[in-house]
């Protein structure tokens, strides 16, 4: 029994080590995700994203390119997505993933006399089934044709609405959207309030602010996302004062994205002008909350999605990069 007994061991310790390398081999090739037990949600992710006509003539993209948006939308993985420039829901649908999304968008889009026939730059929302919502009337004298006189009564024009939603996540309190796109040509406090394009993002400005004040005297929490075409984020924007000044103290309206570090390198293409490329180290792309979801924020993440360059050479990108926001929602038993 003595010389049986080291062959027995032998055979029993190689086969432990055969057991731990095999285990070792299958769990290297399962997903951390395949583990993963499922927890109630505890982070809102949202994005927002000016995809440049997408969906529209103006801006043709390829089947790699289609590809390339719905890849980046899965990396980020969005409870929301705020976007502003689709020119229909059929395009946006291509590239979000099977069955996960609801799509709202603008009320504009049945106003026929307020579109182009040729391309449409719709503001809207695609939000997860997972989340409850409710859609009331958007936000439309924001499409207004120029900056009224005193006294004269805005007339309709051809921008675009704020789309509005509201969402009710598993925890916390509902929380009041705005998807919005504003005018361009006054990106800075530098250029002149009497142009005509300043004079117009005034009035929404001035629009804006009245939404505020009726969330604010609700006590009711918003975010507003999109394209602001203005620099928010520099100090003196007479545009973010305008906003904040709804509140009764400095702190009811933030800024979320005052500290992001903007870096996003596209590439222009202009019909009948040169291709050009552009580093942007300044965001006209912003969320503006309440001072609840601020708080909130502050224990998340604000971030800018940047391109690689390598793909704006080879793919039919945006002029915008997307900003993110990943909003820790309260716990049960908090509320």
């Amino acid at each position: 029994m003595v010389h049986l007994r080291q062959p027995m061991f032998l055979l029993m310790f190689l086969l432990i080590l055969f057991w731990n390398a095999s285990f070792s081999a299958l769990a290297s090739e399962v997903k951390p995700h395949e583990f993963h037990h499922v927890k109630p949600q505890q982070v809102l992710t949202i994005m927002s994203w000016n995809m440049e006509w997408f969906g529209a003539p103006q801006r043709p993209r390829t089947a790699a390119d289609t590809r390339y948006f719905s890849g980046i939308i899965r990396q980020i993985a969005p409870d929301i997505i705020a976007f502003q420039e689709i020119d229909n829901s059929s395009a946006l649908q291509q590239i979000l993933p099977d069955q996960q999304y609801r799509i709202f968008m603008s009320d504009r889009q049945g106003q026929l006399r307020e579109g182009f026939q040729d391309g449409n730059q719709y503001t809207g929302f695609a939000v997860k089934r997972t989340l409850r919502i409710t859609d009331p009337k958007d936000l439309a004298d924001l499409n207004i044709r120029h900056a009224p006189a005193s006294g004269e009564k805005p007339r309709r024009g051809r921008l675009r609405y704020g789309a509005y939603v509201i969402v009710y996540p598993e925890s916390g309190p509902p929380l009041h959207l705005l998807s919005v796109h504003l005018k361009s040509g006054c990106f800075s406090r530098a250029a002149s309030q009497r142009s005509a394009s300043c004079r117009v993002l005034g009035y929404q400005a001035e629009v804006l602010s009245g939404w505020i004040s009726q969330r604010l005297t609700r006590k009711e929490s918003f975010l507003i996302s999109g394209d602001f075409n203005h620099r928010m984020a520099e100090p003196g924007s007479w545009l973010f004062t305008s906003l904040a000044e709804q509140g009764g103290d400095k702190d009811s309206v933030r800024l979320l994205t005052k500290d992001v570090n903007a870096s996003c390198y596209v590439r222009l293409s202009r019909t009948g002008k040169k291709t050009e490329y552009r580093h942007y180290k300044k965001l006209i792309d912003h969320f503006v909350a309440s001072a609840d979801i601020a708080g909130a924020a502050q224990r998340g993440l604000v971030y800018q999605f940047s391109f690689p360059r390598e793909d704006v050479s080879r793919y039919n990108l945006s002029d915008h990069c997307p900003v993110v926001l990943r909003l820790p929602l309260p716990s049960a038993h908090m509320q």
